[in-house]
């Protein structure tokens, strides 16, 4: 069975989008109307679920399911409303089979249902208009009626209608065998079906629903959470335990997308040693070929005379030719153009194995106090510093007159 987890804010995925048990976010009409200080009565904006989903979005890969309550029971209305969800990001949305103005299910005695005609008329228009938005049913009559039958005819005309599946709600009590008995009849013809089992959790853990139920929308457990959390606390609690600021500030800057990097790879100089130009080495070149799926590109600086193997033909591979190398600097100053990125990361051809490994380090790269031959900088800084430079500076230099270390 999956697990839609309702959603009090943008924030909860910090905590759940890497539980395995977490499918998606339902956001819940009942506990967005409690957050915003609004009655459950669909007094509480549409524009605010729109601007919830739109932020939601940019957080989460996972489904975000939608309860739409009854749409004004108004067709056209319904179907701008949809919409503009599934436009900002909702996959699904929830419709229930209630008239307006709403009345919370968990208190049935004083809900006024729809018709089942004007019911699978909302949901006919709402899925014909667009078509690509999972539309659920929520069928509320079972609970009012205690007539199986009428509650699986319903809900199969939802289906007929264009719902792609159907929730039977149960709000009354955690004796579900009528419920259970009602799932099992939609199952055995296919139809995708959930549940909201806020009466009847410890039955889902006992996991009594898993053959009979494709979903379960655990409705209003993280605000309850909340506010069970908050309901005995004080400004004299709070202050006798701080909080920790630190892991907000950590997390609020976290949501600022990560720029991508150009890897310029120095090798314009001889070998000290061998006299050989490094790049021209099929075993260093590989190293830094095999780099490919860090960077968005790797620029390779190498002498005018130099024929290096490497692959220009691939998609972010570049060589920049220089002839007399006057310096680090100067083969630096003559890639800059090449460089179109967010960030740069500047390696000698020579980097040893620690330096490969952690080539993706903030700012400069030591191995104990010596230089690693790595530098991490922002690009505008970069073209900043480097462009006026002394062409004849090695990279250390250069940090080091601009206090980039």
């Amino acid at each position: 069975m999956k697990y839609y987890v309702e959603l009090p804010e943008v924030w909860i995925v910090e905590f759940l989008d890497k539980d395995p048990n977490c499918d998606g976010y339902w956001i819940s009409s009942l506990t967005q109307s409690w957050q915003k200080g609004y009655p459950d009565n669909c007094s509480l904006p549409w524009s605010n679920y729109i601007d919830l989903v739109r932020r939601l979005r940019f957080q989460t890969d996972k489904k975000i399911i939608v309860d739409v309550d009854m749409l004004f029971n108004e067709p056209n209305i319904a179907s701008r409303i949809s919409s503009e969800l599934h436009q900002v990001g909702a996959d699904t949305i929830v419709i229930e089979s209630k008239r307006f103005p709403k009345e919370n299910s968990l208190i049935p005695g004083n809900v006024v249902l729809s018709t089942p005609e004007e019911f699978s008329r909302l949901v006919n228009k709402v899925k014909t208009s667009v078509p690509d938005l999972e539309v659920i049913s929520r069928n509320e009559y079972l609970p009012l009626t205690k007539d199986i039958d009428s509650t699986v005819d319903i809900s199969k005309r939802t289906i007929d209608a264009g719902a792609d599946g159907v929730i039977v709600h149960w709000g009354l009590d955690d004796d579900t065998s009528l419920l259970k008995e009602t799932l099992l009849k939609l199952k055995e013809q296919d139809i995708l079906t959930g549940i909201i089992p806020t009466k009847f959790l410890k039955q889902v853990l006992e996991k009594e629903f898993d053959d009979i139920a494709d979903f379960s929308i655990l409705g209003n457990i993280c605000s309850s959470y909340i506010r069970s959390s908050f309901s005995d606390q004080s400004i004299s609690k709070l202050l006798e335990d701080p909080p920790k600021f630190k892991s907000i500030l950590e997390r609020v800057k976290s949501y600022e997308p990560t720029g991508e990097t150009t890897l310029v790879v120095l090798g314009a100089k001889p070998s000290k040693t061998s006299g050989d130009f490094l790049l021209e080495s099929e075993e260093i070149l590989k190293k830094f070929t095999d780099l490919d799926e860090l960077f968005y590109s790797i620029i390779f600086v190498t002498d005018k005379s130099a024929e290096p193997n490497i692959p220009i033909d691939k998609k972010g591979f570049h060589i920049v030719k220089i002839e007399n190398s006057l310096g680090e600097v100067h083969s630096l100053q003559v890639s800059l153009p090449k460089i179109n990125t967010e960030y740069t990361t500047i390696a000698y051809a020579d980097i040893e194995d620690y330096a490969f490994e952690n080539i993706q380090t903030e700012s400069t790269l030591f191995n104990g106090d010596k230089f690693a031959g790595v530098i991490n900088i922002k690009t505008e800084i970069l073209a900043s510093i480097a462009t006026t430079a002394d062409p004849t500076f090695d990279l250390i230099q250069l940090a080091v007159k601009n206090k980039i270390l």
